[in-house]
């Protein structure tokens, strides 16, 4: 909904609170380890669910005591989100992370990045659950991960008969959350006559759709796409600044315009000079 906080900022300021709040529990890795195992456990909730969730605090005690955590990772295997193929893995490291123990809320990140890894079977899977339209002549039967490319094997039903046809095309970073597959760049082989350009447009909106991590809780941005034998692996940036500007925003939004504090009536020279408090208020 415009104007609606994302879920992320309320994953990230208690997960790294989490880290924070256990501190004084025991020992450095102790310490670690039982703000491990409340980021972990609330993953499922608040990115969705996964085969495995793991979570990792790299930093001393003693800082982590500060609110200041030099890396929190967290990453989760054939996780689920909506309406997008099934990331076989997804990482986000965040680094220079500095949290407001007391608000339990999460202040600056330096920088934070993500890797997502998605596997040919889950891009079949994908396509199986999204079968073209009904008057759609073509059929996608298999899809094969090559180095460099990913090859699509389907028929076009023409005559009363399948005509089998292979198409290449090679991703390209489109914006920050998709990719794009451009139709005018696809390579087809194996039919005696022209494919519509309307198939191809609806294989390559559908191969867009199914890797947009828009879905994200967190926004990212795409950096890298690289397609290896049997696999994708997308690579970039989490963008941790517009998370916080969106929780800014939303804070701002809810609390309304600040009220207009009635003039104070001016003292009488009888009167003690009135004790002055800095601006923000004690």
């Amino acid at each position: 909904m415009p104007g609606a906080p994302r879920p992320g900022f309320r994953l990230l300021a208690p997960l790294a609170a989490a880290a924070c709040l256990v501190c004084a529990a025991g020992c450095h890795r102790t310490v670690n380890r039982a703000a491990e195992r409340r980021v972990r456990d609330a993953l499922p909730r608040v990115i969705g669910p996964a085969r495995v969730w793991r979570a990792h605090v790299d930093n001393p005690a003693e800082r982590t005591l500060q609110g200041r955590l030099r890396t929190v990772s967290i990453e989760g295997e054939e996780v689920s989100l909506r309406g997008i193929v099934l990331l076989h893995l997804l990482r986000i490291e965040m680094r220079g992370v500095v949290v407001d123990v007391p608000a339990n809320r999460l202040r600056t990140v330096e920088e934070a990045s993500f890797r997502a890894v998605i596997r040919e079977d889950a891009v079949n899977a994908y396509f199986r659950e999204n079968p073209p339209p009904p008057d759609e002549p073509v059929h996608v039967r298999r899809v094969r991960l090559r180095p460099g490319s990913i090859h699509v094997e389907a028929a076009r039903w023409l005559l009363g008969r399948p005509w089998p046809f292979t198409a290449t095309v090679e991703p390209r970073v489109a914006g920050p959350t998709r990719l794009e597959f451009d139709p005018e760049r696809m390579s087809v082989a194996g039919l005696p006559v022209p494919l519509p350009a309307g198939a191809l447009r609806w294989l390559a909106r559908l191969l867009s759709d199914g890797l947009d991590l828009s879905v994200l809780p967190i926004p990212v941005r795409i950096r890298r796409v690289q397609v290896d034998a049997g696999r994708i692996t997308l690579e970039g940036e989490a963008d941790v600044a517009r998370l916080l500007a969106e929780q800014a925003a939303a804070l701002m939004k809810a609390s309304g315009p600040p009220a207009r504090l009635p003039d104070a009536a001016a003292p009488s020279p009888s009167d003690p000079e009135p004790l002055r408090r800095p601006a923000w208020g004690l």
